[in-house]
């Protein structure tokens, strides 16, 4: 072998092994079925990145489908919040996405996402949230909310007493 060869060997095995420490995970929350679906996708681009780069892609099939740019995040607190708002609050319908202090809007309608100047004031029912478990993006749904007990029913009086057939 030649130095020349040794030294090509040598540089896809260092580019190999920068790539390799790479990272590219994905979890998504279905809302109606495959065709509508929030995905959030973090990137760690180097393996010395202490970050990842993050991305939501809204899809509702087959009216719109778009990735937008949320920021980036430490690898041990990547986490997204999901919330949707009552409705006749917005305009249309949305989801909020709250990523540490910044809040999102993702429209069901046409898939853009837009960032809230401050807080929302009404951020709705949280359906679950994005987190990095086990070394694992995954979304996880948040518990639904136990049925209310049901209500007591008064015992009958005799005066309120159903009379009895013959």
């Amino acid at each position: 072998m030649s130095a020349r060869s040794l030294s090509r060997i040598a540089a896809l095995a260092g580019a190999a092994l920068l790539l390799a420490g790479c990272k590219d995970e994905s979890a998504s929350m279905i809302f109606t079925g495959p065709d509508h679906a929030l995905t959030l996708n973090a990137r760690q681009p180097w393996p010395w990145s202490k970050e990842f780069e993050l991305e939501v892609v809204m899809a509702r099939q087959p009216d719109c489908q778009r990735r937008s740019r949320l920021g980036s995040a430490p690898s041990g607190e990547i986490r997204v919040e999901v919330f949707r708002p009552p409705e006749g609050v917005y305009a249309e319908p949305i989801v909020i996405l709250r990523q540490g202090g910044r809040h999102y809007a993702v429209s069901g309608r046409n898939c853009e996402m837009q960032p809230f100047g401050t807080a929302p004031q009404e951020m709705g029912a949280r359906l679950g949230g994005f987190d990095r478990e086990g070394g694992k993006l995954k979304f996880v749904a948040a518990p639904k909310p136990a049925a209310p007990p049901p209500l007591p029913v008064p015992a009958a009086t005799p005066a309120q007493a159903l009379p009895q057939q013959q």
